[in-house]
């Protein structure tokens, strides 16, 4: 495989000049979309859009930053939370758009390719090695298909561990990323998106692709869609803040969660 140069990341002039003029709210959780082996690593649920993707996540160094804030998150004590996704939970898929026809591309026959029976797909849904993965500290659910919070108990664990304030990076900032924020708003939590922890990926398969439509996309997911439901800043100006946030930490759950102590409180 040829080597890729290393580039600026796309997203970042495109923000705004006060991005960094934000205090962080609540107790936030680092939820990172889809950094599993068979998207952001190595492709093999998306065989036809992957290689492109893969030279735009190598150039744009957004695997690192994902990295940078795990790391950050656990030393603030913080929460880390890995959202997989199963892409095709059902024998069948929905029947329009580009989506869907490539992960039948990934899973031909009419099945349930479920990770636990199935090898391939247990393999695709494992965290990159590149993230660090701690399963004592670290959480880990798994969506159905597209979104972060479709049938994977994200909203509950977000509210188990006292969570209203949000940090979503990931694969990719115009699909996964910009609707966790757009659905989170719906939720009554408040999102933020390190811009260069994520990244802009247009399959080269799509009619009237051409060269620059990545950069014709991230303009607008950054200037206009992302900034209608989110705070969006760089990795480094969050790291800043998560290194002076005082935790407030979770909830006293002995009251209302059975098992979280010794003592259980009946009602």
């Amino acid at each position: 495989m040829s080597e890729v140069k290393k580039i600026e990341h796309p997203s970042v002039k495109y923000l705004r000049k006060e991005h960094a003029n934000f205090e962080i709210v609540g107790r936030p959780a680092l939820v990172l979309n889809h950094m599993q082996r068979g998207l952001a690593g190595e492709g093999m649920f998306i065989p036809n859009w992957g290689p492109h993707a893969a030279d735009g996540i190598k150039a744009c160094g957004m695997v690192d930053n994902c990295r940078k804030l795990v790391d950050a998150f656990h030393e603030a004590g913080l929460p880390v939370i890995f959202c997989n996704a199963i892409p095709k939970p059902l024998p069948y898929m929905p029947s329009y758009g580009d989506l869907p026809k490539e992960q039948n591309a990934a899973f031909p026959d009419a099945k349930m390719w479920n990770p636990v029976t199935n090898e391939f797909t247990r393999k695709g849904c494992e965290v990159m090695p590149e993230m660090g993965y701690d399963e004592k500290r670290d959480y880990i659910v798994y969506n159905w298909h597209v979104h972060p919070f479709t049938c994977s108990g994200l909203d509950q664990l977000l509210r188990v561990l006292g969570c209203n304030t949000v940090v979503f990076c990931g694969f990719a900032q115009n699909s996964v990323v910009y609707t966790s924020c757009l659905v989170a708003q719906d939720y009554w939590l408040n999102p933020i998106v390190p811009v260069d922890a994520s990244y802009v990926c247009v399959q080269t398969q799509k009619e009237g692709w051409h060269e620059n439509i990545d950069e014709v996309v991230t303009e607008a997911v950054i200037r206009v869609m992302l900034q209608d439901v989110a705070r969006a800043t760089t990795t480094d100006a969050l790291i800043e803040k998560v290194k002076n946030f005082q935790d407030p930490g979770e909830p006293d759950h002995t009251t209302y969660y059975y098992g979280a102590s010794e003592k259980v409180v009946q009602h």
